[in-house]
């Protein structure tokens, strides 16, 4: 087991039956149920942009369409996911 402070979440990658959880040090890798770990995370910093990615909202550098950057990495908003990201975006400032 290992300890992960919310801070330090980036964003979450879905990999069939693994999540890899990026932080700002490293990746790990958990075997865990997407769902499961969305409903663990504080729900006013962590949305669910893709069926394969959740990102923590404090930590986008950019959004660009339907894409937001993170650290470096570019991450695609799916169609499912787009009106709530963007409501709680306008809402909240991100």
């Amino acid at each position: 087991m290992q300890r992960i402070d919310f801070d330090d979440i980036l964003f979450v990658e879905g990999m069939k039956e693994y999540l890899r959880i990026h932080t700002k040090t490293e990746k790990i890798m958990v075997l865990e149920r997407f769902k499961n770990l969305e409903e663990s995370l504080p729900s006013e910093q962590f949305i669910r942009v893709h069926k394969s990615y959740l990102v923590a909202l404090n930590k986008i550098d950019r959004i660009e369409k339907n894409r937001i950057t993170i650290a470096k990495t570019v991450i695609p908003i799916s169609e499912t996911y787009r009106d709530a990201f963007f409501m709680v975006v306008k809402r909240d400032g991100v």
